[in-house]
C-alpha cells in the first residue's frame, strides 16, 4: 500500500507535464485537492498562483496536514485543475439551469474571476447545491445546499443574492485520482463522461469486473433475515424507507446471472437468504375460483403484481437451473398459474393488479413491462419443464401484443420474451415484432441521456434473435426492416455508456458515506439513488454483454483471425519475464525478482502503470541522478525499476535491474518486442489532424479482425516507439502507429512496418528548407526498413506523389493509391454529410461516416485502401466507420446550448498546417446552413519557419469562398490576414484566447455553424473543450 506522500509525488508526475497556464485574467494554476478514507464525504482544498509548482506546494501541503491529522494512511486522492474559464452573468446561469436536466450539469463554478469561492461539477453534484426538489426535473440553486456546504468548505455561504449582471465563471476541469495500490487514472474532463477514469474499450474481463462489482454491492445489502437493504440516496447518506417484494425477486435473479459467471461463494449465500425470505415470507398460497392451487407475491400494500409473480418464476427457474436442482418447481408452476389465472381467456390480455384480500381486480392495466415479464417468466419456464399450457399462455398473450401493437413500448422484457419465444416457435410475425421492437428505437438508445439499463438489456435480447434470423434463409429477408449497422453501433454504445452510472471511487468520495456505494450503480437524475432495482438492471445487462462479448471473440477466432480476442492459444497476460529483460539489456538483478514475477513492459515515469518497469534517462550532467530525485517515492506500483545506479532504489521494495545504458537498454527491449510481435504493424505518416485520423479510423476498422494495439505516450523518438512498443500486447493482430519522420531511418528500424499509408509530408520534413520532393525523400527513408512485397498507399493527390512512388518501387514495395485522381485504385467520389461514394478497383462502394467534412472523407479512403493492400474484406469493416467519432480536437460536430437556442461547432483545435487549414475551410462551406450562419475561428498555425506569415496570409482566397458571415481571427501571424480582410467579411482579430473568449459571448447566435482551428499551442482547445461543457 502506498503512502500518501507517495500517491501526491505519483500524481505529481503525471501533471507537471501537461497542466497548461490559464490566460489572464484568471489564475495561472488552479489546483483541487480532494482526500477521503471512505467513510466521510471527501475534505477538498484549492490552491492558486501564478506557476504551477507553487499552486501543487500549497494544495499538497494542506491536504497533507489534514491527512496527518487524522491519522489516515492511504486515501483516495484526487487532483482537478482548471484548464478553461467562460463568464456568465448570474441570471443567464440561473437561467441556463432550466435547460439543463436535474444533476446534469458537468461543469465547476468560481463566484469571482480569482477562483477564491470556486466548487468543483463533483462538489456542486455530490452536496446536491444545484438541485430542487423531486418534482422539478432540471437543474436549480438550492440556496440551503450552497449555504450548508459552502459554511463546511469556505466557513461562509457563496453571494447567492449578487446583482443579476454579476458575472459567475463556468470551469472546464480534468483531473487525475490514485487509490492506494498507487495507479495513476486520468479523469475525463468535460461531457457526458465528466468525472470518471478514462478507460479503454470494454473488453469480457473488464464487464465480468463490473458484474462482480454490481452483485457483490447486492449482496452486501441482504441482511440476516434475508430482506434487502432497499436503497440510498447517498447526497445525505439516506436510507430509502419503502420496500418492493417484486424488486427482491428480480434483485435475486440478476444475482444468479451474476453467480452464473463469478462463482462466488459470499454471492451464493446471500442468494440462499434471500431466496429463503421469498419463499417463506413473501409468497402465498391461494385457491383459486375453480379450487386450483396456486401462489401469489404479495407485495406492500396488500397489492399483488402481473410482474410480481413473474420476477419470482424469473428467479425460481434460474436458481433450479444454475444449481441443477427441481426443488422449486411445484411452488413455480403455482406462481405461473396464478400469472395464467389473471389472462382474459377471450383476449389474451392480463390484468394487472388485483387486491391481495380477495383477488379482485385493483387496477387493469398499470405499467406495460408487466405484460412483457409475465410473458417472459412463462417462456423460461416451458425451457424448463416442456409443458405445453405455458406456451399457449404465451402465444394467446402474443396474439394480444400483435394487434395492440405493444412493440412501440420497445419494451425490454418483451424484448427478452420475443427472444425466448421465436426459439421455441420460429414464426415470422413473433421475428417481426422482435424487429419492430428495437427498429423505431436505436435513435433513443443513441441519444438517451440518461443511463437507462434496460435499453442494453433491450438490445442484447434482440441481438440473440438477429443471430438467429441470420442462419434462417426462410426469414433473413426479415432483417431488411432493421438498419443492422446501427443496430450494433446503438448497442455498443449503450454498453460504454452505461459506464457514466457506475460509482467510481473518484466519483463516491464526494458523497455523505462513499463506503456504503462504492461500486454501485446510480440514477444520476434521481438524486444519484442506488437502489437494488437499478443496480439489478445493471447487472443484468452486464452480464449479457459479457456473454456477447465472448460469443464475438469466439466468432472472430472461427473465423480464422488467429490474433483475434478469444484465440485459445494466446497468453494475455504480462509478456516480460525476468530472465529476458536481463538477457535482452545484458543487465543484472540488482534486487531480484519473486519467482513467477512478470511484466507488462518498460516505461517512463509519466506513463508509470502497475507491472510495468520504470525507467528514467539522465539527459543532462548532474552532481545528483536524475533518477534518485524523479523517481524517489514513486516505485510501489512499478514492477520493477531500470536504471544504472541502483543505490537510491535499494530501499524501495521493488525489484531493481541494473544496466550499463538506460536509453541503449530501452531501443533493446523494444526491438525484441517487435522481434516477438507475429501481428501486422501498421504505419501512418503525415502530419496535422490528417494523419492522427487516418490512424484512428484504421485502427477502429482493423478491430474487426483481431485486436489492436496503439502507442499510448510521445513516439517521436526512438526511445517513446521503443517504450511503447514494450507495453503493447504481443497477442493483438495489429500493431498501428502514426509515424513522424525524426531521427528516420533509425525510429523506421525499431517499428519495421509491414504497411506504410503516407497521407503527405510529416510535419517533420517540412520544417526542411528546400523543394517539397526533397522533403519527401526524407520522409521516403521509411521505406528502407520494409521488405520486399510488403505494401505502401499513397496518397495520389499529393504533389510528390512521384517521389514517394519512385523510392517504394525501388524497394520492391506493393503501391495502392487512393484520392480523387482519377487513377486512384480507391477513389473518392462524393462525400455528402457523412455519405462517402467510393470506386474501389472499379467498382462502386458506400459507407456512412459519423463526422462531417471532406477531409474526413479523404481520410476514410486512405483506411479503406490501406484495407484493401491488406487484402481485408471492406464491407466488414462498413460498422466501424460508422461508429468512428474524431478524436479530440479533430473534426467532431457538437451542439452547443445557448441562451434561446443552439449553436454547432466544428472542433479543429488539435493541430493546424496549411493544407489542414484549407480543408477545415472548405468543411465549412458545405456546412448545411446559410452563409449568414457560418463562422470561421482561426487560430495561428505555429512552426511553419521563416515562411509562416506568408502562409497565413495564403488563407485568404479558401476564407472567403467559404463565405463567412463572422471571422475571429487569434493570435500575432493572423493578424495581418485580419487587416487585409477587413473590408471584405466581418472581421475580428483578438491577441490572444483569453480576448477571445472574453468577446465571444456577444459573437455567436443560435443556429449558428462555428469552425474552430489552430495550432495546439494557441488554446483554442481550451475554449472549445469549455464550450462543449456547457449546459
Amino acid at each position: 500500500m502506498m503512502s500518501f506522500q507517495d500517491q501526491l509525488h505519483a500524481c505529481h508526475e503525471r501533471l507537471v507535464s501537461v497542466c497548461a497556464a490559464l490566460p489572464a485574467p484568471y489564475p495561472a494554476f488552479t489546483l483541487f485537492f480532494s482526500v477521503s478514507d471512505g467513510s466521510q464525504r471527501a475534505h477538498v482544498v484549492h490552491a492558486r498562483a501564478a506557476d504551477f509548482e507553487t499552486a501543487w506546494r500549497e494544495g499538497a501541503d494542506s491536504v497533507g496536514r489534514w491527512v496527518r491529522e487524522r491519522g489516515i494512511v492511504s486515501p483516495w486522492l484526487r487532483i482537478d485543475w482548471v484548464e478553461g474559464a467562460s463568464p456568465m452573468e448570474w441570471v443567464q446561469f440561473k437561467t441556463q439551469l432550466t435547460a439543463v436536466k436535474r444533476n446534469y450539469f458537468r461543469l465547476g463554478l468560481a463566484f469571482d474571476q480569482d477562483f477564491e469561492l470556486a466548487f468543483t461539477e463533483q462538489e456542486l453534484n455530490a452536496n446536491a447545491m444545484l438541485c430542487g426538489d423531486s418534482t422539478i426535473a432540471h437543474s436549480v440553486v438550492n440556496p440551503r445546499n450552497f449555504e450548508v456546504y459552502g459554511l463546511a468548505r469556505f466557513e461562509r455561504a457563496p453571494p447567492l443574492d449578487m446583482p443579476p449582471e454579476q458575472p459567475v465563471y463556468l470551469l472546464a476541469m480534468v483531473g487525475v485520482f490514485c487509490q492506494p495500490d498507487g495507479v495513476v487514472h486520468k479523469l475525463v474532463g468535460t461531457g457526458l463522461d465528466a468525472g470518471r477514469r478514462q478507460l479503454p474499450a470494454l473488453n469480457p474481463q473488464s464487464v465480468l469486473d463490473l458484474v462482480r462489482s454490481g452483485s457483490s454491492y447486492l449482496a452486501r445489502q441482504v441482511q440476516s433475515d434475508g430482506l434487502f437493504v432497499y436503497g440510498y440516496f447517498p447526497c445525505f447518506d439516506r436510507r430509502i424507507p419503502t420496500y418492493d417484494a417484486m424488486r427482491h425477486a428480480s434483485a435475486v435473479y440478476a444475482m444468479l446471472e451474476a453467480w452464473e459467471l463469478t462463482r462466488d461463494e459470499t454471492l451464493r449465500a446471500a442468494i440462499d437468504r434471500a431466496v429463503d425470505h421469498l419463499t417463506s415470507w413473501l409468497i402465498r398460497d391461494y385457491t383459486l375460483a375453480d379450487g386450483r392451487a396456486a401462489a401469489f407475491l404479495v407485495d406492500t400494500g396488500g397489492e399483488i403484481k402481473l410482474g410480481g409473480n413473474a420476477a419470482c418464476v424469473l428467479a425460481l427457474v434460474k436458481y433450479c437451473e444454475l444449481m441443477d436442482t427441481r426443488h422449486w418447481l411445484p411452488l413455480i408452476d403455482k406462481l405461473a398459474l396464478g400469472i395464467a389465472s389473471l389472462q382474459d381467456p377471450a383476449t389474451g390480455r392480463f390484468n394487472h393488479v388485483l387486491h391481495a384480500t380477495d383477488l379482485t381486480v385493483k387496477q387493469a392495466s398499470r405499467v406495460i413491462y408487466y405484460d412483457g415479464e409475465a410473458v417472459y417468466g412463462l417462456m423460461r419456464l416451458y425451457s424448463l419443464t416442456r409443458d405445453p399450457q405455458w406456451l399457449a399462455v404465451v402465444e394467446k398473450a402474443f396474439d394480444y401484443f400483435i394487434a395492440g401493437q405493444h412493440w412501440q413500448s420497445h419494451d425490454h422484457w418483451l424484448s427478452c420474451c420475443v427472444n425466448e419465444l421465436t426459439h421455441w416457435s420460429p414464426q415470422e410475425k413473433y421475428f417481426r415484432f422482435g424487429l419492430q421492437n428495437v427498429a423505431g428505437y436505436l435513435d433513443f438508445v443513441l441519444d438517451r441521456k440518461t443511463t437507462f439499463p434496460t435499453l442494453l438489456e433491450l438490445m442484447l435480447a434482440a441481438q440473440q434473435m438477429l443471430q438467429r434470423l441470420e442462419g434462417m434463409p426462410a426469414m433473413r429477408h426479415l432483417l431488411d426492416e432493421l438498419d443492422t449497422e446501427k443496430f450494433y453501433r446503438a448497442l455498443d454504445y449503450r454498453a460504454h455508456y452505461l459506464l457514466n452510472g457506475f460509482f467510481w471511487p473518484e466519483m463516491a468520495m464526494y458523497f455523505r458515506r462513499p463506503s456504503t456505494v462504492v461500486g454501485s450503480f446510480f440514477i444520476r437524475h434521481h438524486s444519484f439513488r442506488v437502489r437494488i432495482d437499478d443496480v439489478e438492471q445493471y447487472v443484468s445487462g452486464f452480464a449479457a454483454y459479457h456473454r456477447y462479448l465472448l460469443e464475438r471473440r469466439s466468432l472472430a477466432a472461427a473465423n480464422g483471425t488467429g490474433g483475434a480476442p478469444g484465440n485459445g492459444a494466446r497468453d494475455d497476460g504480462p509478456a516480460w519475464t525476468a530472465s529476458e529483460m536481463a538477457r535482452v539489456t545484458g543487465g543484472e538483478w540488482v534486487v531480484r525478482p519473486e519467482d513467477g514475477w512478470r511484466a507488462s513492459g518498460v516505461t517512463q515515469r509519466s506513463f508509470m502503470r502497475k507491472g510495468r518497469v520504470v525507467f528514467d534517462h539522465q539527459t543532462r550532467p548532474s552532481k545528483v541522478p536524475l533518477a534518485a530525485v524523479t523517481l524517489k517515492g514513486v516505485l510501489q506500483p512499478a514492477a520493477a525499476v531500470l536504471c544504472t545506479d541502483p543505490k537510491p532504489h535499494l530501499d524501495k521494495r521493488v525489484p531493481v535491474l541494473k544496466v550499463q545504458n538506460v536509453l541503449q537498454s530501452v531501443l533493446l527491449l523494444g526491438d525484441h518486442a517487435r522481434c516477438e510481435f507475429t501481428g501486422r504493424v501498421c504505419g501512418v505518416l503525415g502530419s496535422g489532424a490528417g494523419s492522427g485520423t487516418v490512424t484512428a479510423m484504421l485502427a477502429g476498422a482493423l478491430t474487426v479482425w483481431g485486436e489492436v494495439a496503439q502507442p499510448e505516450g510521445n513516439i517521436s523518438l526512438p526511445s517513446g516507439i521503443a517504450w511503447n512498443m514494450t507495453c503493447m500486447p504481443r497477442h493483438a493482430a495489429y500493431w498501428v502507429m502514426e509515424m513522424g519522420a525524426s531521427h528516420m531511418p533509425a525510429s523506421a528500424q525499431l517499428v519495421r512496418p509491414s504497411l506504410v499509408v503516407v497521407t503527405g509530408l510529416s510535419a517533420a520534413s517540412q520544417k526542411h528548407r528546400g523543394p517539397s520532393e526533397a522533403a519527401a525523400r526524407l520522409d521516403s527513408r521509411i521505406f528502407q526498413s520494409m521488405s520486399p512485397g510488403d505494401s505502401v498507399v499513397l496518397n495520389r493527390d499529393m504533389p510528390e506523389f512521384a517521389t514517394f512512388a519512385e523510392a517504394a518501387m525501388t524497394q520492391q514495395l506493393q503501391i495502392v493509391t487512393y484520392g480523387e485522381h482519377k487513377d486512384a485504385d480507391v477513389r473518392l467520389l462524393a462525400f455528402d454529410h457523412g455519405e462517402v461514394q467510393a470506386l474501389v478497383a472499379g467498382e462502386p462502394f458506400q459507407l456512412r461516416l459519423n463526422a462531417p467534412g471532406r477531409h474526413m472523407g479523404a481520410s476514410a479512403i486512405a483506411a479503406l485502401a490501406a484495407l484493401q493492400a491488406l487484402r481485408l474484406p471492406l464491407a466488414a469493416a462498413v460498422e466501424p466507420f460508422a461508429h468512428f467519432e474524431p478524436p479530440g480536437g479533430r473534426g467532431a460536430l457538437h451542439t452547443i446550448h445557448i441562451g434561446g437556442g443552439s449553436f454547432k461547432l466544428i472542433d479543429e483545435t488539435y493541430d493546424a498546417n496549411p493544407s489542414s487549414m484549407r480543408a477545415a475551410l472548405e468543411m465549412l462551406s458545405q456546412a448545411p446552413c446559410e452563409p449568414a450562419r457560418r463562422v470561421a475561428i482561426l487560430g495561428d498555425m505555429q512552426e511553419l519557419g521563416p515562411a509562416a506569415q506568408r502562409h497565413h496570409l495564403d488563407l485568404e482566397a479558401e476564407l472567403l469562398a467559404s463565405q463567412p458571415d463572422r471571422v475571429l481571427l487569434c493570435g500575432p501571424l493572423m493578424r495581418a490576414l485580419h487587416t487585409r480582410i477587413r473590408t471584405k467579411v466581418r472581421s475580428h482579430w483578438f491577441v490572444d484566447v483569453s480576448d477571445l473568449s472574453t468577446a465571444l459571448g456577444g459573437l455567436l447566435q443560435p443556429g449558428d455553424w462555428v469552425l474552430a482551428k489552430s495550432s495546439a499551442g494557441i488554446g483554442l482547445s481550451r475554449l472549445a473543450r469549455v464550450l462543449k461543457a456547457l449546459p
